[in-house]
């Protein structure tokens, strides 16, 4: 039986022979592995020699602790300094909240709940896909920076997003800067980025394609829907306005209403289809019993529709005219009508503008129903004209019937 070897510090055994391991941290210090022998003769060290040489060698160890602990006691150890974030004075974040919050900016209390719903998601667009220039200093844009968020925000949402996003990054940024906010910023770094104009959106509804809304509307008993396609087709006024309509009346042919917001009379020569949809509507509010002054009501609970609730009902609308309905009970088959998916409520608006154009109105007549411009009405109709010759065909017509009239005689 082979006889169990003592087990000393610092000391294993080999075949019954001594030898020095030193662990990591000794190695770490420099120490390395050696067999144990005598110095005088060679031999290998005896049990009793190693546990000799294995005090000695913790004695020197000891030592050596004792040493470096008076040498580190000696020099004073530095406290680390704690780094401190140097955090932006006035990051583009908070600029874009002041702007945005009436105390600090009244102006802007000026403007409807949309518009700053929709700056509020220009501001979110560059937070999302740059959240580390919506946390940076706002004074350290520049016209660089400024170019290369246009680039980005046009590569990933498109150039409609990117040139508006950019707009009101310019509008955000010269309202701080008229305050005093920006002392350093002496030339706004978001204007003149020669941003590319985004063709405008111009859609006129066929009169096809209305008849189906206002089909689809009425069957799936959205009437309230109907009624705000009538008359934005018949008024050519915004959907806000029509949201916020009362009636004052019937007066000489025209149908009168008033704007909530500028308190401004919009008066309506009376159109057969929108004064069949008035009574109509007033017909459901006698059998509902239900009196107000405003000329649309979300009629599931007979309150004024707000802006998002209107745009799903919409969407319903919509949706059920491309479609179509299936035949039910009393109700005939709506087939369906593709067109009518890209149709949205601002193009009733257009709508108005290019039927009155065809119609042979002037655009002064135009303006004077809708309360566009001069300016906006020439856009819309300048996409048209060319789709539409008979345009064309009736200003000659009336010029043919001028000059054949003696026209020419106002001339002598």
């Amino acid at each position: 039986m082979k006889k169990p070897q003592p087990k000393i510090p610092y000391v294993t055994w080999r075949n019954g022979r001594p030898r020095f391991e030193p662990s990591k941290t000794l190695r770490d210090r420099g120490y390395k592995g050696k067999d144990l022998r005598n110095e005088d003769d060679g031999n290998w060290m005896t049990a009793g020699q190693a546990l000799d040489w294995s005090q000695e060698f913790t004695r020197e160890i000891e030592a050596e602790q004792r040493e470096q602990a008076r040498a580190k006691a000696r020099v004073p150890m530095e406290k680390p300094q704690r780094i401190v974030p140097v955090l932006p004075t006035y990051p583009l974040e908070q600029l874009w909240k002041d702007w945005l919050t009436p105390e600090k900016n009244p102006a802007i209390a000026d403007i409807s709940p949309k518009t700053r719903y929709e700056y509020r998601r220009n501001g979110d667009v560059i937070a999302r896909q740059m959240p580390d220039v919506w946390a940076a200093e706002a004074a350290a844009l520049t016209k660089p920076i400024c170019l290369g968020m246009y680039d980005r925000i046009r590569t990933n949402s498109g150039l409609a997003e990117a040139v508006n996003t950019m707009r009101r990054l310019g509008t955000a940024l010269q309202w701080a800067m008229d305050r005093g906010k920006l002392p350093e910023m002496l030339i706004n770094p978001a204007h003149k980025l020669r941003m590319k104009t985004p063709p405008s959106r111009i859609r006129a509804g066929t009169p096809a394609e209305i008849e189906q809304m206002v089909k689809v509307a009425d069957a799936i008993g959205l009437p309230e829907i109907a009624d705000m396609i009538v008359l934005g087709v018949w008024t050519g006024q915004r959907q806000n306005d029509r949201r916020q309509f009362t009636f004052l009346g019937r007066e000489r042919g025209r149908v009168n209403f008033r704007q909530m917001k500028t308190k401004a009379i919009v008066s309506i020569p009376e159109a057969p289809e929108l004064t069949n949809r008035i009574k109509a509507m007033q017909e459901r509010r006698k059998r509902a019993e239900v009196v107000s002054p405003h000329v649309v009501l979300d009629e599931r609970d007979w309150s004024q529709f707000d802006t998002f609730s209107y745009y799903k009902r919409y969407t319903l609308v919509k949706a059920a005219a491309t479609s179509g309905l299936p035949a039910k009970g009393h109700r005939k088959e709506i087939k369906p009508m593709p067109s009518c998916s890209t149709l949205r409520d601002q193009d009733l608006r257009d709508t108005a503008v290019t039927w009155l154009a065809r119609a042979g109105c002037t655009i002064p007549e135009i303006c004077a129903i809708t309360g566009h411009t001069f300016n906006s009405a020439n856009e819309i109709l300048k996409h048209y004209l060319a789709m539409h010759p008979e345009l064309a065909d009736n200003a000659m017509r009336k010029m043919v019937s001028w000059h054949e009239a003696g026209g020419a005689e106002s001339y002598q």
